[in-house]
């Protein structure tokens, strides 16, 4: 079975403009995720999946520059575009990552393609984690076929389409973790706030002397519980 990180990514936002080419660390959010994502040791290869749009031409350059492939597609569906960079790259189960959680669990990425590699699952992801923090695994012929027939074209929240769907074999992992099982924290990058609160963290991290790895920022997120208010507020919103 190969298999693949797919970062799924636009230089697209109306909300937070330019937010996956801000600053994080010593590189942009989408640099920093890349180089996060090569840590997924059960993935044989991290592609960048985005489009053809000439916006998004500064996001190959991005994975040029990491060592890592890209793939361009569809521009306004999602799914299309994940089953093609799949198929071009002949990987059979893919874990989609979203180029707004920058700190997506590679852990659970890894446990994700565990799972897909020993049960024939469609969809898998972890429910109890922070939003942003699971990725979410498929398999190629799952985007085979939801891609031939679907009920709905919107792809912007995809998810519920295999959910709700009984062709498929969908898997809702749990972490037993209770540090780690934190769903009402908030890590995706939608708004100013949550470019606080990512900076924060990384930076506070970062002067402990340790990695940002997911256990790291969930135990000095135990230690740090104001920091979680920093963008709490922002999952409010509607615009």
């Amino acid at each position: 079975m190969k298999t693949a990180v797919l970062l799924s990514v636009r230089n697209k936002a109306t909300r937070f403009p330019g937010k996956v080419l801000k600053p994080l660390g010593a590189l942009t959010v989408t640099g920093f995720l890349l180089q996060r994502l090569a840590g997924a040791t059960k993935a044989d290869v991290v592609v960048l999946a985005t489009s053809d749009d000439p916006r998004d031409d500064v996001l190959v350059d991005i994975a040029r520059s990491a060592g890592a492939s890209s793939f361009r597609g569809s521009a306004e569906d999602k799914l299309f575009r994940y089953r093609d960079a799949a198929h071009c790259h002949k990987l059979d189960f893919v874990v989609i990552v979203d180029g707004d959680d920058p700190f997506v669990s590679v852990e659970h990425i890894d446990r994700i393609i565990e799972y897909a590699a020993a049960n024939p699952v469609d969809f898998a992801f972890f429910s109890n984690l922070p939003l942003g923090a699971t990725g979410f695994g498929l398999r190629r012929t799952a985007l085979d076929t939801i891609c031939e027939n679907r009920p709905e074209a919107d792809t912007e929240i995809w998810g519920k389409l295999f959910l709700e769907d009984p062709r498929f074999t969908c898997a809702e992992l749990v972490e037993a973790d209770n540090m780690l099982c934190r769903p009402e924290v908030r890590m995706t990058l939608d708004y100013p706030e949550d470019y606080a609160f990512f900076t924060a963290v990384l930076d506070g991290v970062s002067d402990e002397g340790k990695n940002a790895s997911f256990s790291s920022i969930m135990e000095y997120l135990s230690r740090n519980p104001d920091l979680i208010e920093i963008n709490r507020a922002a999952g409010e919103k509607r615009s």
